[in-house]
């Protein structure tokens, strides 16, 4: 998808498979774990807005909203990607009126300093170089008032052979892309690199299922 201009059904296709990956390995309960530290300190009932960046099919901040709603927390997120084909499907994906969607660019969010609670994204930093993360991560820090949290892939041997066989079935796009990806990715050592090398040493690393890590934590007091 980085370097293919695709049609909106095969770019539906490509939305449920990620979806479906997210929802069946890491990348919905990492962040959802991290998200449940969070919460202790948290008031019954709490408005909290999190910004999603790169969402994608917008599938991960469906799940935040209801994972907040039995939990007695009134989470709302704005979900943010630059491709009109993921906002296009996430509109289509079902009304829910806590959660809006923006066509924006990191790099450039339209949004003013400690305007959400918590900053969050999954499956992008790969796409990222060294010096686009620290980037990125100075953008969130700046974007949130309590916190930050990266979901993504964890670059090994077995990763790139599990991803390859998963992808096997699929669409082309996919088979390239998937592999790929993990090629792209970080390892945990890496990624506290980074995080240092943006002045947030706050941020802890933890591995899940799924070859899926997190790279997240809360500032001082929040």
């Amino acid at each position: 998808m980085d370097e293919e201009t695709v049609d909106q059904e095969t770019a539906d296709e490509i939305y449920r498979y990620l979806a479906a990956i997210n929802r069946l390995f890491g990348g919905v309960r990492g962040t959802i774990a991290r998200f449940e530290t969070f919460s202790r300190s948290w008031r019954p009932g709490e408005r909290i807005e999190v910004l999603e960046i790169a969402c994608g099919a917008a599938d991960v901040p469906r799940v935040l909203i209801a994972w907040g709603r039995a939990h007695g927390f009134d989470l709302r997120v704005t979900a943010t990607d630059i491709l009109p084909s993921a906002l296009d499907y996430a509109r289509r994906s079902g009304p829910e009126e806590r959660l809006r969607l923006v066509c924006a660019d990191v790099t450039n969010a339209p949004f003013r300093d400690g305007a959400f609670d918590y900053v969050t994204c999954g499956l992008f930093f790969h796409h990222l170089t060294d010096d686009q993360i620290v980037a990125a991560l100075r953008s969130f820090d700046r974007l949130a008032a309590r916190g930050i949290v990266v979901n993504d892939l964890v670059r090994s041997r077995r990763a790139f052979v599990w991803t390859w066989l998963f992808t096997w079935p699929f669409h082309p796009i996919l088979h390239h892309d998937g592999p790929l990806s993990v090629r792209r990715a970080l390892k945990p050592a890496e990624m506290r690199r980074l995080a240092a090398a943006a002045g947030l040493p706050w941020l802890t690393v933890r591995r899940h299922f799924g070859h899926r890590m997190t790279l997240a934590g809360q500032k001082r007091g929040s």
